[in-house]
């Protein structure tokens, strides 16, 4: 029987090669009889334009595969810049031969003979500013930049042009005539901004689920070559306007104590919304326009994107906003920072430009306390059982019972919210509680609010108590302080009285998050366990908590979804020397942490200064909490015992 014998190679005529730059190849040889061995292959013919990096001038040796069925050899070359003095074109050819000694069975292989052609680098590109498989809504007018850039310079006085348009858009240019490219960066970038409207030129109806289509060509090249038209294929859609309402996880923020200043911690909120169409699928790539329903409030604000980069208003129509655009999952993110000094409110709307629209789902409140002084003042707090020299929760309950005093303009709609002071930093803080006035006889000149003792977060420590009350308007009224200094009687703890769906959280000691080294609950943090060791950067405590893709529905306690990524920690310490409770939102990453660990978790850092010299045996507890699905969920609590005095001698 005749052997069959074939040598081939990787290399293809229509591959790229690229002027200046290595390709890499490889020689096959097969046979169904076995193949000679000790044997080679030989490269013959070269052009002159390439160079390859082996010896050429001599055989190369083949490597044989299982029982000599195949022998290969692994060639490379490098497409020459210069061939002498004369420069390499784009679409000189490239030619050489292969040749071989061995033979299987007595049949020779055959050569291989190569031709390509040398292609110049070009790194000219053209872009647009929209995703090209966007999701886009039914009556939409969309605004988008063509971008052309190069390393080299563009040729000038040249255009773009639209191309292959589907009959369910409309352009505000004139599709029939070139558009002037509009050159800046020295001519080594060109741009045009264009305009069109998801809706039928004929008059027609644009049907939900069709299909949007155009091209953008330019005349435009440098001396790389030409630029490839870019196109674009999306969809048309009917919005639920529902998904159009932005959710508000905080409504109520602090401002500034100076404008433009460094933001407060924790002072921000997220606020988002998840786009869907009327069938209920998901958009992708949806612009959208936030702005505020008042005139020029936007820019009271600092904003982020999803990826905490910085969002800068712009004004399209006759107010401030930010342009975004939905996410692979339909979802609209970004958060707001207030910075500057203002008490007032906001009250943001999204609109699918140029005529769908929705309101936010919450207003949203900037709140601080101004001393106003006796005459100004709308009264002062009282405490049921209170006590100048400092309050004790007798009777174990976790909060005590506050009385607000009637006031000449009270209202319904009227917001009443509580703030402390902590005296000694000079730090006042917006509780997070408040009371909205729907029936002022009932909820006036009574002990019937109930706030929590946590509000004050250490023990023996004096602080000043207040509120504000925010109209409808946004005008706010204040009362006067109450000096208080919170003596005990109960554990600073996670709440009782809500579900806990989610695992715990995992302690981590200061050298790292390495799954296998972690403070189990229920056992003891020392001062080993938060000092920094000699060749690691950390001092404190690492919290981690586990997100994964899917939960079982069966489970008691699931992780965290991986689309989570706005977590609230919250650490409670109970010990004869110290008592508090302390918060934290910002996370660290785990590159900056250093060393193993689950690249799909969040982490926390603890700072040493916050938990250093608590005496032995303290109580030390950790939950976390978030929002999905608009509800905020709670983890299971992490218990476990603290003592971090530093032993004599330590630093």
């Amino acid at each position: 029987m005749t052997a069959k014998a074939h040598m081939d190679i990787s290399l293809k005529p229509a591959d790229d090669l690229f002027i200046g730059q290595q390709k890499k190849f490889t020689v096959t040889l097969t046979s169904d009889t076995g193949i000679d061995t000790d044997k080679s292959i030989t490269v013959k013919k070269v052009s002159k334009n390439i160079k390859f990096d082996q010896d050429v001038s001599k055989p190369i040796q083949l490597v044989y595969g299982d029982k000599s069925l195949t022998a290969t050899a692994d060639l490379s070359f490098t497409v020459l810049k210069t061939v002498g003095s004369n420069p390499v074109h784009d679409g000189d050819e490239i030619i050489f031969e292969i040749d071989t000694d061995a033979k299987s069975s007595g049949i020779i292989f055959n050569n291989v003979n190569f031709t390509g052609k040398a292609k110049a680098v070009n790194n000219n590109k053209m872009e647009i500013s929209i995703n090209q498989k966007a999701d886009l809504v039914i009556g939409q007018s969309v605004s988008f930049t063509v971008t052309l850039s190069s390393d080299q310079l563009i040729l000038p006085d040249k255009h773009v042009t639209i191309k292959n348009i589907s009959k369910n858009i409309k352009f505000d240019q004139d599709i029939n005539n070139p558009i002037s490219l509009i050159y800046t960066d020295g001519y080594k970038k060109a741009s045009a901004k264009l305009n069109f409207t998801v809706e039928d030129p004929s008059g027609g109806t644009v049907q939900d689920g069709s299909e949007i289509k155009f091209e953008i060509h330019t005349d435009a090249a440098t001396s790389e070559g030409d630029f490839n038209f870019i196109g674009f294929i999306g969809k048309a859609n009917e919005i639920d306007v529902g998904s159009l309402a932005l959710f508000v996880e905080k409504p109520y923020l602090q401002t500034p104590l100076i404008s433009n200043s460094k933001p407060l911690e924790n002072n921000f909120t997220p606020v988002y919304t998840t786009l869907k169409s009327k069938s209920g699928k998901k958009l992708v790539g949806t612009p959208i326009f936030i702005t505020s329903v008042a005139a020029h409030k936007m820019n009271e604000f600092n904003f982020k994107d999803a990826s905490n980069i910085d969002i800068i208003p712009e004004k399209i129509g006759p107010n401030d906003g930010i342009m975004l655009t939905s996410d692979g999952d339909g979802l609209v993110k970004f958060y707001l920072h207030p910075k500057l000094a203002l008490v007032g409110t906001v009250e943001l709307k999204a609109i699918i430009l140029d005529n769908i629209e929705s309101l936010a789902k919450k207003i949203i409140y900037i709140v601080n306390y101004i001393e106003p002084g006796y005459m100004n003042s709308i009264g002062t707090p009282d405490i049921f059982g209170y006590d100048p020299s400092g309050i004790y929760a007798n009777s174990g309950l976790p909060y005590f019972m506050t009385s607000v005093s009637s006031y000449d303009t009270v209202s319904p709609g009227d917001t009443i919210l509580f703030f402390v002071k902590d005296i000694q930093a000079n730090n006042l803080k917006f509780t997070g509680h408040k009371v909205l006035i729907s029936n002022p006889k009932k909820q006036l000149d009574q002990y019937n609010i109930k706030i929590p003792y946590s509000i004050f977060e250490q023990q023996s420590k004096p602080y000043e108590f207040s509120y504000s009350v925010v109209k409808p308007t946004g005008d706010t009224l204040y009362s006067e302080t109450l000096p208080v200094t919170y003596l005990g009687g109960v554990f600073y703890e996670p709440e009782s009285e809500v579900k806990r769906n989610y695992d715990m959280c995992i302690v981590h000691p200061s050298i790292g998050v390495d799954p296998n080294i972690a403070i189990p609950p229920v056992n003891s943090i020392g001062y080993d366990n938060i000092m920094k060791y000699p060749g690691y950067t950390y001092n404190g405590l690492f919290i981690e908590i586990i997100r994964s893709q899917g939960n079982d529905s069966k489970e008691k306690l699931n992780p965290v979804p991986l689309d989570i990524t706005d977590i609230t920690l919250n650490m409670y310490i109970n010990s004869d020397n110290k008592n508090f409770t302390k918060s934290y939102t910002k996370q660290i990453g785990l590159k900056e942490i250093g060393g193993p660990g689950n690249k799909n978790s969040i982490y926390f850092h603890i700072p040493y200064n916050d938990i250093i010299d608590i005496n032995w045996r303290g109580n030390i507890s950790f939950d976390y909490q978030f929002f999905k699905d608009e509800t905020i969920q709670y983890s299971a609590v992490w218990d476990g015992y603290i003592g971090t005095t530093p032993p004599p001698g330590s630093n």
